[in-house]
């Protein structure tokens, strides 16, 4: 007892300067695509920030982008929190590109490091389906006097993608008006996805500070005061050298983070189809029945996170029909051909409505993987068409054939004994066999054999 109250308490006094830490600066990294795990980090972040009273935020962005519900909800918590929020493109190479650039856009102030852009924040459909116009007219109808025809209509994905981009832009001229940024600039960056270094950037009023390092923020952070969205402004007292604490994500969110990428979720479908396959085909096996089940449940988990195209998903699970039915029917390879193909164009159009490449299926990645997959899976098919061809070897069709040695004269009608298998049964013939004879099994009457002499039975 003594020893576990002695553990706790030195347990208490380790963790007792992180429950005390107050002050300094807390960093978080937006790093990769923006989706629900990325929002579901940056908001638990940010309220983690303001319990332990930092004096400011450091978001460090190196994204494409993602999804815009999630931006909108990342930046409605950086305007509310408490605590100032100060964006920082960097490293080098590192990019604040469409939601990004949003999400950087409601941030008190934005920093970028040499060699990084921001910008390109058009928005994309991330539909499902195209959605449709209005009926189409008979011929001629609405032509002008001259006989010309009328302007093609914009399709009903084209009309929403329009209310999308009027939304975002008016928003985004509030937040750079508020924030005494340039409204055009990021306007041009939403309506005509102007992507800009940080050099111009800089020229243009988008950003207020380039730097080297984060050193070189929070000397300009201490330099002058830091307004807020409401107007009100701050100053900021971090001293040459700060205290800098990182705010991970959890375990949780890492491992949904992972489930975001597209390529792998795509190996996750196609691997626990096998694994089922062959739990199906040879019950029993257990491991690829427990693969392939929970490869199947991570991508259904993956779901939530991308959006999954229907036709991209029905063409996947033809192509896997088609390879099935490659070896069950003689099409000289065309049901095979056709099922890498369906493969081929389901794995491309199964992400398609993702709003950024990087949520969507590389070519490069998903032309091995779908041969490999195509291997694997006609190699199965082929050992199980294999395994029904070969001879029975259990039970009464499996015992017709076998040879044996006669143990006891066998006289018709009366049975005799023949050793065969390890075994001694009761074996009876259409004529007397003598001891010592060699049998074949021709048949068998429940626990009666019928032979017949080698020489015949052969």
């Amino acid at each position: 007892m003594r020893t576990f109250l002695r553990l706790l308490v030195s347990v208490s006094l380790l963790m007792a300067p992180v429950f005390a830490a107050a002050g300094g600066v807390a960093r978080i990294r937006l790093e990769g695509a923006i989706h629900k795990v990325t929002e579901e980090y940056v908001l638990r972040a940010l309220s983690e920030a303001a319990a332990q009273k930092a004096d400011v935020v450091l978001l460090v962005i190196d994204t494409p982008g993602g999804f815009v519900s999630s931006v909108e909800e990342i930046q409605r918590a950086i305007l509310q929190s408490p605590v100032p929020v100060v964006a920082y493109v960097s490293p080098v190479n590192a990019r604040a590109a469409s939601g990004g650039a949003l999400v950087a856009l409601s941030c008190d102030l934005i920093a970028m490091a040499p060699g990084t852009t921001i910008g390109s924040a058009h928005p994309v459909s991330a539909l499902p389906f195209n959605l449709p116009t209005a009926p189409p007219k008979s011929p001629g109808e609405g032509r002008d006097k001259e006989g010309r025809e009328p302007p093609s209509r914009p399709t009903g994905e084209e009309i929403m993608l329009d209310k999308i981009l009027n939304d975002l832009s008016a928003h985004a001229r509030t937040l750079a008006e508020h924030r005494g940024r340039s409204p055009e600039v990021y306007e041009k960056m939403l309506r005509e996805s102007v992507s800009l270094t940080e050099k111009e950037a800089m020229a243009q009023g988008a950003i207020e500070l380039v730097a080297r390092g984060e050193e070189e923020v929070f000397a300009y952070l201490e330099s002058r005061p830091l307004r807020r969205f409401d107007g009100t402004e701050v100053n900021l007292t971090l001293g040459k050298t700060p205290e800098v604490r990182d705010l991970l994500p959890t375990l949780r969110q890492r491992l949904f983070s992972g489930l975001a990428n597209p390529n792998l979720t795509l190996v996750l479908l196609l691997v626990g189809v096998i694994g089922l396959y062959a739990e199906f085909k040879a019950p029993g096996l257990i491991l690829p029945g427990v693969a392939g089940g929970i490869c199947i449940l991570l991508f259904a988990m993956s779901t939530q996170l991308l959006p999954i195209n229907a036709v991209g998903l029905l063409l996947i699970l033809l192509g896997i029909a088609f390879l099935l039915l490659e070896l069950k029917v003689a099409s000289y390879g065309i049901l095979g051909a056709g099922g890498v193909v369906s493969l081929l164009v389901g794995s491309l159009l199964l992400y398609r409505n993702s709003p950024i490449p990087e949520l969507k299926v590389s070519l490069l990645v998903v032309l091995p993987i779908v041969l490999v997959f195509a291997a694997i899976l006609l190699f199965l098919v082929t050992l199980a068409v294999r395994a029904f061809r070969n001879p029975v070897v259990t039970g009464e069709e499996g015992m017709v054939g076998m040879e044996g040695v006669v143990r006891e004269r066998i006289t018709p009608p009366a049975p005799g004994k023949v050793f065969l298998f390890g075994e001694y049964w009761n074996a009876v013939c259409d004529r007397p066999v003598e001891a010592g004879s060699k049998i074949r099994v021709i048949g068998r009457e429940g626990m009666t054999l019928r032979v017949a002499p080698l020489e015949e039975g052969g």
